[in-house]
């Protein structure tokens, strides 16, 4: 719809009072409405078809709630009480696949107690997707999809469980 999700590490946006997240009309102005607040930097945000925005970065809570390291907002800037899916670290990158599964990447190396070393994907739901366990043996910092529906994850990588040590990027 042209709005603009802005995020990262901030106590105000446009002279408005915003922690750490906030959205910006096509036009460059402030949404008013848009305020749900994190209590850290906010590292990445993705929205998904829907409209349901993912927020995630160094935080442990967003939108007053308790929500370690990821989180899902409404389009109003609400809380999704049904989302709650918890890596038990940060959060550095996100990208929603076509299908609308959710790519994670960071510093964690479990989510939902599932053991996923620095990459992860999630349903739409937010539950662990368990078909898929890449492993990169490192953090990973950045994602991106390509058109033919490849991988592209990279930086600080060690390992992955494709057996190549490496350190950069790696296509699966």
């Amino acid at each position: 719809d042209g709005r603009i999700l802005v995020g990262g590490r901030f106590s105000s946006l446009c002279g408005q009072a915003r922690e750490s997240i906030g959205r910006l009309h096509a036009d460059g102005t402030i949404d008013l409405g848009f305020n749900p607040g994190a209590n850290g930097v906010v590292l990445a945000i993705a929205e998904q078809a829907d409209g349901r925005i993912l927020v995630a970065g160094y935080f442990t809570a967003l939108g007053g709630t308790t929500r370690d390291y990821l989180g899902r907002l409404l389009a109003d800037g609400s809380l999704d009480p049904d989302f709650n899916s918890a890596p038990n670290l940060p959060v550095f990158a996100m990208a929603v696949q076509p299908d609308g599964k959710i790519l994670l990447g960071g510093n964690f190396t479990s989510i939902d107690g599932k053991w996923r070393q620095g990459i992860a994907r999630l349903h739409s739901s937010g539950s662990v997707d368990e078909s898929f366990n890449p492993g990169s043996g490192g953090v990973v910092q950045s994602i991106a999809l390509q058109a033919d529906g490849k991988i592209l994850f990279g930086n600080v990588l060690y390992a992955y469980s494709g057996g190549s040590r490496l350190r950069g990027v790696e296509r699966l």
